[in-house]
């Protein structure tokens, strides 16, 4: 079955009866952000567009130090790399480009970055507004604050783990949702999408094995970025899954884990080519998808690396496929691949 039907007949659409709908989140922290503004500055707009995606990954490299050294935990930073994420993929999709093209060499701080950036992604399309999607942000650069803890050994091991090593990811969660707590009852909604992001919409996760809307749609939205990412990203125990296949196996492998719509508005969000696939034309062009076109999820934009004869162009030429009707995708290439 192709990708394009698993989509049509097997999930709903998102917005199905739903008339004017913003954010299904708590009001914006007005008092903890006016005293991060105090004590940190506030964002200019430049700082914005400077290598966010270098700058988180500095953060929350310190933050995991920070964390497995027992020295505490300090976070206002997170809160500029929030609203500035929210800002940058508010008029641009390159952060989803850069995900997608990361040598992956941390997992886990790429994997806070990346579950920030796709559920500030899933957020837009349930539009959210922009206090809501930064708390998105904010919850995906910490939803996994318990892993630092737990040793490294155990978090890169590639092969099964024993009973006792299941306990403790399983116990991850609790400790960095204990952690949150700490920091007042103000963060009470981080503290409980963090103890509730690895539970299902079937009931089939843990720690407490929540179903339904008995999960918070924070934790939703989060878990359901972190598995995909999971997928996309190598690690000791399986490799690199394409982002086209992650999405599929998504739609055939995990759609009861996940409330339906979201899995619809991620799929909306991403197309069924995301940002970063290679692609051949039928032409035999190939080129690589720089953006996509949500109401036409099989024709994006693509960038042209190389013509039909497997030569390198000089420059890569933009193809917007919903204009070129004469052209379509007939092949998603691996990402090493020459011609």
């Amino acid at each position: 079955m192709r990708l394009s039907d698993l989509v049509r007949d097997q999930i709903p659409d998102p917005h199905e009866g739903v008339t004017g709908r913003r954010s299904s989140l708590p009001s914006p922290l007005s008092e903890t952000k006016r005293s991060l503004r105090e004590n940190v500055g506030p964002l200019r707009e430049a700082d914005a567009r400077v290598d966010w995606y270098g700058r988180a990954h500095e953060e929350m490299a310190a933050i995991g130090e920070d964390l497995r050294g027992n020295r505490g935990m300090t976070t206002e930073r997170c809160f500029g790399l929030a609203e500035a994420l929210v800002e940058v993929l508010a008029t641009s999709d390159d952060m989803i480009l850069r995900m997608m093209q990361e040598d992956v060499q941390a997992y886990q701080v790429a994997n806070a970055i990346h579950v920030a950036i796709l559920s500030v992604k899933i957020g837009q399309g349930l539009n959210y507004d922009s206090a809501a999607l930064q708390r998105l942000a904010m919850a995906g650069l910490l939803h996994d604050l318990g892993m630092w803890l737990l040793p490294q050994e155990i978090v890169e091991k590639p092969g099964s783990l024993s009973a006792d090593e299941w306990s403790g990811i399983h116990a991850h969660p609790e400790q960095g949702r204990r952690m949150v707590a700490e920091m007042g009852e103000s963060f009470d909604w981080l503290a409980t999408a963090i103890a509730q992001e690895h539970e299902r919409w079937d009931g089939s996760g843990y720690p407490c094995r929540l179903r339904g809307g008995a999960i918070t749609e924070v934790a939703q939205i989060i878990g359901l970025a972190d598995v995909l990412d999971a997928m996309m990203s190598p690690r000791p125990y399986h490799a690199r899954v394409a982002p086209h296949q992650a999405l599929r196996s998504l739609l055939v492998q995990h759609k009861q884990a996940f409330q339906p719509r979201l899995i619809k508005t991620l799929v909306d969000q991403l197309s069924l080519y995301p940002i970063g696939t290679l692609v051949r034309l039928n032409d035999g062009h190939v080129g690589t998808v720089s953006k996509v076109n949500p109401r036409y999820p099989l024709r994006p934009i693509l960038l042209v690396q190389r013509n039909r004869e497997g030569q390198t162009n000089r420059e890569s030429e933009t193809v917007d496929l919903c204009h070129e009707t004469s052209m379509h995708i007939v092949e998603v290439l691996p990402a090493t691949r020459a011609a």
